[in-house]
């Protein structure tokens, strides 16, 4: 699917690399530009109305990050090159923490510690030895009961 998703893509940047100052395009390695011939699709077609601004195009994500890769690598000066790496080194590092954060195998982790911890800090407060005991469901007994039927 993703390969689908940028051979799409590459047809965009080609049809806008076509439509843009030769200047700039020129900047562009012919092997890389050969590279995007290759990968594209030959039979989607490409409707773009090039008198509006490239913001009102309907450009896919994929799109976008290959423009954004030309306009880094190819175009923009030192100063700007540093400012967008770091800007994605940014968020990067953001996204990084938001899936650390609502990871679903930690998502119930700091609950859980903090009742131990509030189950031991009671044990102490009060200083008395207490025996936890785990108590099971009345769905478990039955299902229990169901298997040690049919195991006999």
């Amino acid at each position: 699917m993703t390969n689908i998703e940028y051979s799409e893509a590459a047809v965009e940047v080609l049809d806008i690399l076509n439509h843009t100052d030769k200047d700039a395009v020129s900047k562009i390695p012919q092997s890389f530009i050969k590279f995007l011939t290759e990968i594209s699709n030959k039979s989607y077609q490409v409707n773009f109305n090039h008198e509006y601004p490239l913001d009102g195009f309907n450009l896919r994500k994929q799109t976008r990050e290959l423009l954004g890769f030309i306009y880094i690598t190819w175009w923009c000066n030192e100063s700007e090159r540093i400012k967008y790496k770091n800007l994605i080194h940014e968020k990067h590092i953001e996204k990084v923490e938001v899936n650390e954060k609502y990871d679903v195998n930690n998502i119930f982790k700091d609950k859980i510690e903090s009742q131990q911890l509030v189950k031991v800090q009671n044990v102490r407060e009060t200083g008395t030895s207490m025996a936890i005991c785990n108590k099971e469901s009345l769905f478990k007994k039955v299902i229990n009961k169901i298997l040690n039927f049919f195991t006999l």
